[in-house]
């Protein structure tokens, strides 16, 4: 998908084509009155995007976060993506080394280059060096967000993390939710755009913001989230390797985790793939297509999800005509394979 858009300080959109395209990004906002008025009061409103870097980009981090941001930028929103490269130091995985999180931060960026996103019309924002350049803000904000609050708070404003992440709640996780806090606070945003993962973060900033009586909350459009693919999303699965789909994933990556997904018959709702087809296929192809043979229906393309959950909840699409389509789609997708073999070599 290679889009040219031209960014302009005025936007060309009207107020309802601006405040749509907020919806239609996220689900869930956290106040639509709130929303309306900052649009009418600044047609251009700058958006920040949270990023949390990650060496296994999946699918919506990739495609979702693409597809959202190319939006905006058409809408006319000044839109700056947050790399939150500096929390990197309480990620185990890669020994929270800084270094190692700004190289995954390129090599993420890179892959939103492959997909297409509008990355000349975007601003790029590096959180470690905006904390070192303004530690004199941030280190305060932080210290007065925990002050104001209590540790059961804070430990219930921790639920929504990652639902795969493996044991228990550390005292690191427990203080990140006041940095992230602070991060969101920290930076000059009308709009965030944030992961349903981040919402407790968001919430925790506007009741700070009602405490310290400050003037001016965060406003946030929150995205959906991917489930995982298998029907028992156990901590476990983010070992396995079919709990999602991958930016760099292969064909037979690809046909092994949609064979294995959990999808079952006359069952939309909270069905992994019809999310994907929902989420990902509809937004990025405008249609749905699958094939079948002539005596099982024949070949049918459905251009909204109303259509496709209709014809799934009555058993004329059946599970394994849905899982067939969904892979060629994937497949067609994510031919950024090749870039990324070249990238990583």
């Amino acid at each position: 998908m290679n889009l040219e858009f031209t960014f302009r300080d005025s936007v060309e959109g009207s107020f309802e084509q601006r405040f749509a395209t907020l919806k239609n990004i996220g689900e869930d906002r956290v106040n639509d009155r709130e929303l309306k008025l900052l649009l009418k009061k600044k047609p251009a409103a700058t958006c920040y995007v949270w990023c949390d870097p990650s060496p296994w980009m999946h699918i919506p981090q990739g495609i979702m976060k693409t597809l959202s941001i190319n939006k905006m930028v058409e809408s006319g929103f000044k839109v700056k993506i947050l790399m939150a490269d500096w929390f990197a130091q309480m990620n185990s995985e890669i020994g929270g080394n800084l270094n190692k999180m700004r190289t995954i931060g390129r090599y993420n960026i890179e892959m939103w280059k492959a997909t297409g996103m509008a990355l000349d019309e975007v601003e790029l924002v590096w959180l470690s060096d905006e904390i070192s350049q303004h530690g004199d803000e941030y280190w305060p904000l932080v210290m007065d967000i925990a002050r104001k609050n209590n540790v059961r708070r804070i430990r219930r404003y921790c639920g929504s993390r990652d639902p795969y992440t493996m044991g228990q709640l550390t005292v690191a996780e427990t203080f990140y939710t006041c940095l992230q806090c602070a991060g969101i606070l920290f930076q000059k945003a009308d709009i965030w755009l944030l992961g349903m993962d981040k919402q407790d973060a968001n919430l925790l900033a506007r009741q700070y913001c009602k405490h310290a009586k400050r003037k001016i909350m965060p406003s946030a459009v929150l995205h959906n989230m991917l489930p995982n693919l298998l029907q028992y999303p156990a901590r476990e699965n983010r070992r396995h390797p079919a709990w999602a789909i991958f930016m760099e994933d292969d064909k037979e990556d690809i046909c092994f985790k949609i064979e294995k997904a959990f999808c079952p018959p006359k069952l939309a709702e909270a069905n992994p793939c019809l999310e994907y087809i929902k989420y990902i296929i509809l937004p990025w192809f405008g249609k749905f297509e699958v094939v079948r043979k002539r005596e099982n229906g024949g070949k049918r393309t459905f251009l909204s999800m109303e259509e496709l959950t209709a014809d799934y909840e009555s058993g004329a699409l059946q599970p394994a005509d849905v899982k067939l389509a969904l892979v060629k789609s994937l497949n067609k997708i994510l031919q950024v394979e090749a870039f990324v073999s070249s990238y990583i070599s």
